[in-house]
This record gives C-alpha cells, sequence and structure tokens, in this order.
C-alpha cells in the first residue's frame, strides 16, 4: 500500500496535500489529497478525454487513508455514542500522517487545509471546558425516543396550522423527532432527576466539527462556531436569513437560556481558523496535538459541512459544479440511512425578504454554504434495513449474503414479468421521515404467505427503499 502511494506522490511535482476527514454514522475515515497544478489537471484530461473545465482540481492518493468501521449512533435513542466517535476521529489522523510520514521521507510535502464532513443532524452538549458532557447530552437524526415523540406531538397540538406552516417555510424542516426543538424541550423539561442534573452542566451546544476544531487549535469552543450548512441540520435555522429562527427561539427560551446554542458561519470562516494548531490552548496549558501533528501547525482548517451537502457537490450535483445542467442534477445517496437531493442558488437574505423559494411538503431545505441551498427528502433506514435483515436472517457471512442477492436478482427478473405483488414493505423502522414525517410510525410487512421465504423479505426491503426514494424524486 505503501509503495502504491509513494510512487503515485513522488511522480507529481507539487505536494500540497488536503486531509478531508468524514464522521459518517457507520464509519469515521480520513483521506488524503493532491491539491493538481493546472499542468497536471491538463495531462490528466487528456488521459482521460474529458475537458479541463470538468477535471477536479484535487486527486485521492492511492493507499494514504484510513477507516474506522463503527455504529457512531445509537438506533433509536439517538445518542451519539460521542467518546468513541471523537477517539475515531483523531486515529484516523494518526494514521494517514503516519503513512504520510513513512511514504514520503524527505518531508516535501505540506498539509495547506483540512476540511470536514459529519453526519447530520449532530448536536453535542459540553461543559465550561468544553468537554463533552458524555451519550446522553447529544441529539441527533436518529432520535425516536419516546420522551422525544411525545414532546414532538405536544408542540403539534399547540401551535396553529399558520404557525407551523410558517415555521416549516423558514427553517425548511418539519416538526419532527429527527429535528433539534423538541429533543431539546424534551431534554430540558424532564423530570428525571438525573438528566435535569445534566442538562443544568450544558455550557454550550456544540458540532462534532467544533468539538474537534476546538480541540485541534486550541481555541475555547466558545470561539468555534459551527456552519451554515450543519445549523441548517438541526431545523433551528431560518435558511434564508442564516440566522437562528425567531420562532423557534420563542418556544426554545422557555425551558432553557438561548445562549446555550453556539454562534453560526459559513464553513469558510478565515479569521479564526486559519493559523493551524496552537502550541499552546486558550488556557495557557500545552496544546498535545503540537507535537502529534506537527504537519497540521500552519494548516487551513475549515468548518464542517454535512454529508449531504458534500455527497452532491462531491457527484457534481451541486451549483458548484461545472457544465450548464449541474444546478438541476439530483444526487441520490444509499448509506445507512437513504436521500435524494437538488441543489439550488440563493443568497443570504439579510433583509429577512421572502424569496419565491416554497418548500413542498414532504421535502426539506437546508444550507450548503451562504449561496447553496439544499432541497431534498431522507429516509432514516436505508442501507441498515438490509442490515437489519440481514441480522433477522442469519445472512451475516459473505456467502450466504452474496448467495441471498443472487436469488433476489433472479427473483426481480421474474416480478418484472408478473403482476403479482408479492410481499412488499412499509421502511419505517426507525420511524417515517420523507415524504410524510409521521411521528412515531412503524414499519409494516403484508403479503406474507406460508411459502413467503428470507429471499422474500431481503426483495422487499431493498424494493421499499427504492420506492421512498422515487417518492422524494418526484416531489423534487
Amino acid at each position: 500500500q505503501v509503495d502504491v502511494a509513494a510512487a503515485a506522490i513522488n511522480a507529481m511535482e507539487s505536494r500540497s496535500i488536503i486531509l478531508v476527514v468524514d464522521a459518517g454514522s457507520s464509519s469515521v475515515r480520513c483521506i488524503s489529497y493532491e491539491l493538481l497544478d493546472s499542468d497536471s489537471r491538463n495531462s490528466s484530461c487528456r488521459s482521460e478525454e474529458v475537458s479541463t473545465s470538468s477535471q477536479p482540481p484535487i486527486k485521492a492518493i492511492e493507499g494514504m487513508s484510513h477507516s474506522v468501521p463503527m455504529m457512531s449512533v445509537s438506533p433509536n435513542t439517538g445518542y451519539i455514542r460521542i467518546h468513541e466517535v471523537l477517539d475515531a476521529i483523531d486515529l484516523c489522523i494518526d494514521e494517514v500522517l503516519r503513512l504520510l510520514r513513512q511514504t514520503i521521507t524527505d518531508e516535501s510535502y505540506n498539509i495547506t487545509a483540512l476540511g470536514f464532513s459529519t453526519f447530520v443532524m449532530n448536536l453535542v452538549g459540553v461543559d465550561e471546558f468544553g468537554q463533552p458532557l458524555g451519550d446522553k447530552a447529544t441529539l441527533s437524526y436518529a432520535c425516536n425516543r419516546a420522551d422525544v415523540l411525545d414532546t414532538c406531538s405536544r408542540i403539534e397540538r399547540t401551535l396553529s396550522p399558520d404557525t407551523k406552516q410558517s415555521l416549516y417555510q423558514q427553517t425548511g424542516a418539519p416538526l419532527h423527532p429527527a429535528y433539534a426543538l423538541p429533543q431539546l424541550l424534551a431534554f430540558y423539561d424532564t423530570k428525571d432527576s438525573d438528566n435535569a442534573h445534566l442538562s443544568e452542566k450544558v455550557h454550550q451546544w456544540k458540532s462534532i466539527s467544533s468539538i474537534c476544531l476546538s480541540r485541534w487549535t486550541g481555541q475555547s469552543h466558545t470561539q468555534i462556531p459551527i456552519s451554515y450548512s450543519e445549523a441548517s441540520w438541526t431545523g433551528l435555522l431560518n435558511f434564508r436569513s442564516c440566522t437562528w429562527n425567531d420562532e423557534a427561539m420563542s418556544m426554545l427560551e422557555k425551558s432553557c437560556n438561548l445562549d446555550v446554542l453556539p454562534s453560526l458561519s459559513d464553513f469558510d470562516r478565515g479569521d479564526i481558523l486559519a493559523d493551524g494548531i496552537s502550541q499552546h490552548s486558550h488556557d495557557g496549558t500545552n496544546n498535545s496535538y503540537w507535537n502529534r501533528w506537527p504537519e497540521l501547525r500552519q494548516s487551513r482548517f475549515f468548518l464542517g459541512i454535512s454529508d449531504g451537502a458534500a455527497a452532491n457537490i462531491g457527484s457534481k450535483c451541486g451549483s458548484l459544479s461545472t457544465g450548464d445542467d449541474s444546478k438541476r442534477r439530483i444526487a441520490v445517496t444509499i448509506g445507512t440511512s437513504a436521500a435524494a437531493r437538488l441543489c439550488l442558488p440563493l443568497e443570504i437574505d439579510t433583509n429577512h425578504n421572502h424569496s419565491d423559494i416554497v418548500v413542498p411538503f414532504g421535502l426539506f431545505c437546508y444550507r450548503v454554504d451562504k449561496s447553496t441551498l439544499l432541497l431534498g427528502g431522507a429516509l432514516t433506514d436505508g442501507g441498515s434495513i438490509i442490515e437489519w435483515a440481514r441480522s433477522l436472517f442469519n445472512l451475516q457471512s459473505t456467502e450466504s449474503f452474496t448467495e441471498c442477492l443472487e436469488k433476489v436478482a433472479t427473483m426481480y427478473g421474474n416480478r418484472c414479468s408478473s403482476s403479482s405483488p408479492g410481499v412488499t414493505m412499509a421502511p419505517f423502522l426507525s420511524g417515517e421521515r420523507s415524504t410524510g414525517f409521521r411521528v412515531g410510525a412503524n414499519g409494516c410487512i403484508s403479503g406474507i404467505t406460508r411459502e413467503t421465504s428470507s429471499i422474500d423479505i431481503v426483495y422487499a426491503c431493498l424494493e421499499s427503499v427504492v420506492l421512498r426514494l422515487c417518492a422524494i424524486i418526484k416531489l423534487l
């Protein structure tokens, strides 16, 4: 692996390297990219017979990456395994830097920047010293707990239809347990003594990326904002003005001090993250990362953006892409969850004028950055449904699962020429987000007979995810 990477790097004149951290719900990884000069890009374009304008300015360095498979979020409770996630992020960077040091022995490379993408929503409660308060002081998109469901239903009953519609059109998010408002209200309004004691310790809510950046750079956690991208996935941000939504704040301030919410910024804010790792932390103590990662002392850091936004832009389905039709491309992604999304241009509206963008019910609308929106829909269960089926039917081995998929493929061919619906499934094992956003929805399998086998169920699982994605795409 190292030999292949060494050949790839040494063949390039420029050695400006970018590290990218991706904290996902099923794995954490760090990938290194070579920043290409114009000659390298033109040469690559000629070899691949594509236009120069479509060639990206970076190229992944083969062998210079590291991944840690893990379940970052607990199903149903939605609690983030925050300490495990933070340790995995550091480990991934450790390993990539080790590979780079081992490969490029003359130290002629320069890590110019580090970018960050994370699963969203994620918010982590930290104490006055910026330290996470544990799993139970975390919020995530995967929450389906009974107390949050009850809180969400209570809000639904309290608000008028006009207020709910106004909140939806301003934040781009419906009232749902996957968002921060019901989770925060449940966290602060609980009568449980242990949780009440925990809520008193929360000094501020931060994103995973902002916690990492504070630790690495040595800056106080209060100095590191979260990006518009991460903030909009909380359902608390007015996506038009990029400020915390007034109606959501009026509900939240009855339960907690609004100072617990982080400050906001675009992901590329340069005045706080341009100086790399500091030798000393803000409190005067030595910063352990100074000696641990000397290559990042002069690197430019960026705030985190959502993995969904990164997926669209990286697959040339964003307004940052080239080509006349790039803004009309829909990106479909299936990982642990699943989604279909479309980028739209919209600058920040500081005058709070209403733009002509209306969010169709069933979809969300978030910020990518200060000039771009992301319209789409998501399923909490995508690939996770297949993992559930594999566990249910003891298909954990590669051989048994491969055999099952081969039979599913054969069944698909037969179904295409048959009018019989067979076994069908509503894939709401962890509740429903798009397109119905029904609070407390459950999954359902129908059409079972004595002849039904595990192959039928796996087929129904795959088919159900595709059909739900099709419903989202039709709305887009």
